[in-house]
């Protein structure tokens, strides 16, 4: 029996089955629709997909966005989680949860009037997420008179307890609590969250990803919000009163900027990278010469840093960092507090390099106008512009460009696998915790044992140290102090 009421639920209910029906060159034009309003400045980089693809996989995207729209999430990423249970499990909650909030009206009159329960719904969406959660060894059919809104409640408690089975389908440097809560309703425990969480959705659709429910806590239309990883993640940091800053992570440089990257090193005869550590990451910079061709890399004779003793740290051990290029570090002092000799050294060593050693080609690393002196008094030198986008003012850019010098944005360049600035704390930490734990526990047991005259046999003494000593843990209190725990008394 159903009511006038729903049709506006069938029309976005039956709206996928439309889209499956038509010809592919018609449906690459319906999913180009979803992309709408991208920022231009997004079409700078290569943006990279892979956690969209997995977020679009998990809150239920059909398949053939992944396989047919322009910019879509990856049909191999889709390929690979339908093997994972955990995230199958999550997937299929999770359409279960978007159709029947989309179809409620409809769903509780088959319920009330024609006494259907949730797998007898005509509805093909609901019937295959039924029997794929059923082959996953959950089944979510109640047969005896259940709400409608205590199935949400029951989908919402399912979901909370196995989203953090997905937890390690996401690398460790993006901040799970912001993926968790996507997945979990405000208050959903309850009718009442329920309530307000369709009241918010469902005049709201059209600003979800591909029109599935996700806990967005203030839907505005932001396009695509999973169009690719750095737009999807701004818009998920900034939901949270967060900054994503780690940008080189989820994007690389264009294909264009690395193409003329390949050929300012390849036609050069002797290049150097000289790089003004006052106005340069040098996080951002191991990651550039880290992910660089190796091809490339080897055509670098060095790289030489001119710093200052009031700059970043991670300089001293950049070496450390980046071990495929000879390091050359220049640390200059100060004359005076305020006065610092960095530009002056870096315009002394490259005139040095040129003249002296006949380097005919230098990757400039700093985003300072000041430098365009050197390069204007330079004209048989080539340079090619490594800047930072927040430093590198408009006018310079315009300079550059009027002068057909290339430029990019080191925290453009995609920084890979190895999280340098992980890596440091790593590095640094355990440094600390050596040096400030400096001693020989064989030394102090000899020593106590010696000291206390506990009269025992040296046999005795092995005895307790193997029971006691060598167990020795240490453990980490909740305000950081580092507590000794020896092996228990028997």
């Amino acid at each position: 029996m159903e009511k006038e009421y729903s049709k506006e639920f069938n029309i976005i209910f039956e709206e996928n089955d439309k889209i499956d029906h038509l010809s592919d060159e018609n449906k690459v034009i319906e999913f180009d629709k979803i992309k709408k309003n991208v920022p231009e400045e997004l079409q700078e980089i290569n943006s990279h997909r892979e956690i969209i693809s997995k977020i679009a996989y998990l809150i239920g995207v059909k398949k053939m966005f992944f396989e047919y729209a322009n910019q879509s999430p990856q049909l191999e990423i889709y390929d690979e989680l339908d093997q994972n249970k955990n995230a199958r499990i999550i997937r299929n909650l999770c359409i279960l949860r978007t159709t029947i909030e989309r179809n409620f009206k409809f769903i509780k009159d088959a319920m009330r009037y024609e006494f259907k329960t949730l797998n007898t719904i005509n509805n093909k969406y609901i019937s295959e997420a039924i029997s794929k959660l059923r082959e996953d060894d959950i089944d979510i059919v109640k047969y005896n008179k259940q709400k409608l809104a205590q199935y949400i409640i029951d989908i919402n408690q399912l979901i909370s307890s196995h989203i953090f089975y997905c937890k390690n389908l996401f690398p460790d440097w993006i901040v799970w609590d912001y993926i968790k809560d996507l997945f979990l309703m405000p208050n959903g425990y309850t009718e009442k969250g329920t309530k307000a969480a369709m009241e918010l959705y469902y005049p709201n659709v059209n600003k979800y990803p591909y029109k599935m429910y996700i806990n967005w806590k203030n839907p505005k239309d932001e396009g695509n919000i999973l169009y690719n990883d750095k737009k999807f993640l701004e818009l998920l940091y900034n939901m949270n009163g967060d900054v994503f800053k780690d940008v080189s992570r989820v994007s690389d440089i264009s294909s264009e900027s690395k193409l003329n990257i390949k050929e300012f090193i390849q036609s050069a005869k002797i290049v150097d990278a000289i790089c003004d550590c006052e106005n340069s990451d040098p996080y951002m910079l191991a990651s550039v010469f880290n992910n660089m061709n190796a091809e490339l890399t080897s055509k670098i004779n060095k790289i030489i840093l001119v710093d200052d003793q009031n700059t970043v740290k991670a300089w001293n051990i950049f070496d450390q960092l980046v071990t495929n290029i000879e390091i050359e570090h220049i640390s200059t002092e100060r004359v005076t507090k305020e006065k610092s000799l960095v530009d002056i050294v870096l315009t002394a060593e490259t005139c040095k390099e040129h003249y002296v050693n006949h380097v005919d080609s230098f990757i400039l690393i700093s985003s300072d106008s000041d430098f365009w002196g050197l390069i204007n008094t330079l004209p048989d030198v080539e340079f090619l512009i490594f800047a930072e986008k927040e430093k590198f003012g408009h006018n310079m850019r315009e300079i550059v460009e009027n002068a057909n010098i290339h430029y990019s944005y080191i925290e453009n360049f995609y920084s890979g696998e190895v999280d340098i600035r992980r890596r440091v704390l790593l590095m640094e930490f355990r440094k600390e915790i050596e040096n400030s734990i400096s001693f020989n526990v064989n030394d102090i047991f000899k020593k106590i044992s010696n000291e206390t005259r506990v009269n025992l046999s040296e046999k005795e003494l092995e005895q307790f140290y193997d029971c006691y000593v060598k167990p020795l843990k240490i453990t980490l209190s909740d305000n950081g102090k580092l507590e000794l725990e020896l092996g228990s008394q028997k």
